[in-house]
């Protein structure tokens, strides 16, 4: 297993509710500030350290170099919002959880118990709160709070093992590297793990 540690030389990444926040935007619906020269070198930066850990993500901004906002809202939609003859892969725990494929169900109920537990009302506009980037900011609440036991609890009882089947359908839907990397980074960061002392 990948071991997780500080980006020295970069101080935005060296505190993990940062990392989960940055994750939250990339796995919310895409906006502009996605594909700016700030928000590509961040992600360069981050792929360049964890390369150095033996992790090798392909870069999807050397793949696509003129990679854009309608390109990336595009390969959003038909991933994870409405497809022919059905969504590859819903971002939703509820789908994963409880046997019965539905929204709103038992992922829901187990994210929100978390939630109304540390106080967090999340801000999710139209979705459940169970939605990826919902249950991402999150872990960025709770690391914030440096609430390490909800963190690893809300991970092992509740997170990955929804992802897990969720990211394994997401792969056999052949994504736009844009979302195979953004889904390898979740995997590496939501690692249920103690989270080293330079995360904190």
């Amino acid at each position: 297993m990948h071991k997780r540690k500080s980006f020295a030389n970069d101080p935005f990444v060296a505190k993990l509710s940062h990392v989960y926040a940055f994750l939250h935007t990339l796995t919310d619906f895409p906006s502009d500030e996605l594909v700016t020269p700030l928000t590509r070198s961040f992600i360069q930066s981050l792929l360049a350290e964890l390369s150095h850990q033996g992790l090798n993500i392909p870069d999807p901004f050397i793949l696509f170099p003129n990679l854009s906002f309608s390109e990336l809202a595009q390969a959003y939609t038909g991933l994870f919002i409405s497809a022919v003859p059905r969504v590859p892969a819903p971002p939703y725990a509820s789908i994963y959880s409880g046997g019965d494929s539905s929204l709103c169900g038992r992922g829901l109920a187990e994210a929100e118990a978390f939630y109304r537990s540390v106080g967090f009302y999340p801000c999710c506009g139209d979705e459940p709160a169970d939605h990826l980037a919902c249950e991402l900011a999150f872990l960025a609440h709770l690391a914030a709070k440096e609430a390490w036991d909800v963190e690893q609890d809300f991970l092992k009882r509740h997170f990955r093992p929804w992802f897990r089947v969720f990211r394994g359908r997401l792969g056999r839907a052949d994504p736009h590297p844009f979302y195979s990397m953004t889904m390898d980074l979740v995997n590496f960061f939501t690692m249920p793990e103690t989270q080293p002392e330079s995360y904190r």
